[in-house]
């Protein structure tokens, strides 16, 4: 069931309510139920999974906090149980793959009768979001060990780890934030559900009719690889994927968030206009927020963080990136992708450092057209980089750059009039980010203030974004892109 799908709109009004009209000590038990069945939707079995997960990590949870003296073997087991699962169903083909490919490599005369169509017939179906539950059991588990208190009720974690609105592809949950609202249940507020509303629809919006639209021009460059698209198509593409990323995946987390605050329940926000970066560093810290934190938090600081040595500090951005990368996905260019990222978080750290040294070079950061500057290079710098996240191979990745910078092809989809999905989701992009900024939006949200709308007058305005949406729907849907995570 995907929130962009008819099903979701018949489902969640339903379970919405459900919910209101529910007593309250019955209303965690019905969002449970309904997560679960949301999430079985697809593959029911999978649902048991699930569940035994959650109720492993459950006692693992109470264990660690009533025997503190085997508290670090409780953790290790914690951490063993949700790795595992999360390598076996997302990394066994990829492994048996390469361990393959060495071997045929290194050895040669062996005689194989195992070859990639066998691997793929282990036909491992990875679960939707297997990657956001393993990342809030590790947290939750990590974070009795240092000491939070664990929950105590099995509903309540259960809700935790299974509440649709954030089941499939995050925002990843603190437990202590979502802990925090449930004594709060029990009060409807209507300016919450119209926020809610609001969020809801400016997903679907740019999901269906922004996301969509560029997943074709993407496609199209993407796919032409084989005839060598001009400089001009490949960077149509490079910029059409940039962009469908961000509304596909910022437009899920907005219907989430969205769908969560007409529940009662606030999800933090993972997006913070990550395109209008002046830095790598920067860009990490406003694209998927709540991972980047994560990686930070679970990896980068038990590592040593930047607490150490310049090399040491490093290495540790090295390995962390390295390891995000292939959390995205079971493929080299996941991996190469991550890489790069690194390579450039390092060198912006060795710059950063460089600069603190230099007074007047200090100062001419501060000026308004070096900021303006560094954001086009680091914008740049991320449009390259999502190359080889959407490529299926490195050489794929490499074609394309090479397209982008060295080809002199003539060019094929730019003539074919499909400028116009890029040039709205720019505006798009534009426009939303403006009256978000800093000195626009206490005027906007001013004048959002004075403007009364009757609640028929709300009614109109919904059903007609609602609309528009829908008109401005490709043919062809494009799934989320984080589904596959």
């Amino acid at each position: 069931m995907l929130f962009s799908s008819i099903s979701y709109f018949i489902f969640f009004p339903i379970v919405f309510a459900l919910y209101w009209i529910s007593p309250v000590r019955a209303r965690r038990a019905l969002l449970l139920l309904a997560s679960y069945v949301f999430y079985m939707s697809w593959i029911p079995a999978y649902g048991l999974l699930i569940m035994l997960l959650t109720a492993v990590n459950y006692l693992l949870g109470w264990m660690v906090d009533s025997f503190r003296n085997q508290a670090k073997a409780l953790l290790l087991l914690g951490l063993i149980l949700n790795l595992g699962t999360l390598c076996f169903f997302k990394y066994t083909n990829f492994l048996l793959t390469n361990v393959v490919d060495l071997l045929r490599a290194s050895a040669p005369w062996l005689p194989f009768t195992f070859d990639a169509n066998s691997i793929q017939q282990v036909n491992i179906i990875l679960p939707l979001g297997i990657s956001f539950f393993a990342f809030e059991f590790i947290h939750y588990i990590c974070d009795v060990y240092k000491g939070s208190k664990p929950i105590r009720s099995p509903i309540d974690f259960a809700l935790f780890a299974a509440f649709f609105p954030s089941q499939i592809a995050g925002p990843i949950k603190r437990y202590q934030d979502f802990m925090a609202q449930l004594p709060n249940e029990a009060k409807f507020e209507p300016a919450m559900c119209n926020q809610g509303i609001v969020l809801l629809l400016q997903g679907l919006f740019k999901k269906i009719a922004l996301s969509d639209n560029l997943a074709v021009l993407a496609n199209q460059g993407f796919n032409t690889l084989a005839t060598a698209p001009g400089t001009v198509d490949a960077w149509i593409a490079a910029l059409a994927f940039t962009f469908q990323i961000y509304f596909d995946f910022s437009g899920y987390t907005d219907m989430g968030r969205g769908s969560a605050l007409m529940l009662g329940y606030k999800l933090p926000d993972n997006f913070n206009f990550p395109y209008l970066a002046t830095s790598m560093s920067d860009f990490w810290k406003r694209w998927h927020i709540s991972l980047s934190t994560w990686l930070r938090d679970y990896l980068y600081v038990p590592l040593g963080g930047g607490r150490c040595s310049p090399l040491r500090k490093y290495y540790n951005l090295m390995v962390t990136m390295l390891l995000g990368g292939l959390w995205h996905g079971a493929a080299w260019h996941f991996v190469a992708w991550g890489g790069l990222h690194g390579g450039l978080l390092v060198a912006n750290h060795k710059y950063d450092d460089f600069v603190k040294q230099q007074p007047l070079l200090q100062k001419i950061h501060a000026q308004p057209m070096s900021k303006l500057f560094a954001g086009l290079v680091t914008f740049v710098l991320v449009v390259i980089s999502w190359v080889f996240f959407r490529a299926e191979t490195i050489p794929h990745a490499l074609k394309m750059l090479k397209s982008m910078f060295l080809s002199f092809e003539p060019s094929v989809v730019s003539s074919t009039n499909t400028w116009a999905p890029l040039m709205v989701a720019l505006g798009a992009y534009s426009i939303y980010a403006l009256l978000n900024s800093t000195r626009a939006y206490p005027i906007f949200a001013s004048l959002s203030q004075r403007i009364v709308l009757t609640t028929p007058a709300k009614a109109a305005l919904y059903a007609g974004v609602l609309f528009a949406a829908i008109g401005f729907a490709p043919s062809a849907p494009s799934p989320f892109i984080y589904f596959q995570f």
